[in-house]
């Protein structure tokens, strides 16, 4: 089954959940069923998903997003006067799309709760 913004949106709130917690019964899961947990309890997420599935999509997901924080703490140490946050997210997005083949990054909402 296809992925949307919004499963990427739950899949970067469940790694998030699951990296936070460290206690528990849980010590014997892999990292992607730790995460797969609060995916699939997540009100907000319309499709649950396997570990496996989670773990499939991560790589992508999460080299996309180190590569567009990459970009963004670039525009950053730039530091052109005169430029607000916005005029910045702008340019990174502009960048990203020049070094991916004009591909958009699809993942603003899902980056937002990563970093």
């Amino acid at each position: 089954m296809h992925w949307t913004k919004t499963d990427f949106t739950c899949l970067a709130r469940a790694w998030v959940t699951a990296s936070v917690q460290t206690t528990g019964r849980k010590k014997s899961f892999t990292l992607y069923q730790k995460v797969n947990i609060p995916f699939n309890k997540d009100p907000e997420c319309p499709t649950r998903r396997s570990s496996g599935s989670i773990k499939s999509q991560w790589y992508t997901f999460n080299g996309q997003c180190v590569e567009y924080k990459g970009i963004v703490a670039q525009e950053r140490f730039r530091n052109n006067s005169g430029k607000i946050e916005e005029d910045r997210k702008n340019d990174a997005h502009k960048i990203y799309q020049g070094l991916n083949d004009g591909n958009d990054f699809k993942h603003r909402e899902a980056y937002k709760i990563l970093v």
